[in-house]
């Protein structure tokens, strides 16, 4: 047990995997699910003192994974707009396996959309928990989620 009232041990164990799943959910890659996941751990073990005085440690645990999951996005979509640019031809990342329609659907999502959907879907959280966790209105996520569902729906009639 740890001076601040947190056993880190045990909310390691039982988080952990947890935020993999949600990491693979919105990347398609185990591999940079496990380094977000071990990044949100690293930071939940320096903010001890956060983690102790929050009601709900998994949330906030799962609101600094969010995050990463975000910034990961958009680093990715920045470096792809530059080879784009430079290439002048698209880019296809190999690391994600062709298999991934789940992970190929979230990424005709906007950030934020895709955030949603996957604690929605993949990790199983209510309306009140995803807006506590991502720091939004309840009725912000439900907007988001209609939104998503609207433009899966689009894109699969456009027949991807």
């Amino acid at each position: 047990m740890v001076a601040t009232g947190v056993d880190f041990e045990r909310l390691f164990r039982t988080e952990y995997p947890r935020l993999v799943a949600l990491g693979v959910a919105m990347t398609g890659s185990t591999e940079v699910a496990r380094d977000l996941a071990q990044e949100t751990m690293a930071r939940a073990y320096a903010h001890l003192d956060s983690l102790a005085t929050a009601d709900a440690p998994s949330a906030w645990l799962r609101r600094v994974m969010s995050n990463l999951l975000i910034d990961h996005h958009r680093r990715r979509g920045s470096e792809r707009a530059a080879l784009d640019r430079i290439a002048r031809r698209p880019v296809v990342d190999a690391s994600i396996p062709a298999e991934s329609r789940f992970h190929e659907l979230l990424g005709v999502l906007s950030e934020r959309q895709r955030a949603v959907v996957a604690l929605y879907y993949a990790d199983d959280l209510s309306i009140d928990e995803i807006a506590e966790t991502l720091d939004i209105a309840g009725g912000t996520v439900k907007a988001l989620l209609w939104k998503a569902r609207r433009r899966l729906e689009q894109y699969l009639e456009e027949g991807r």
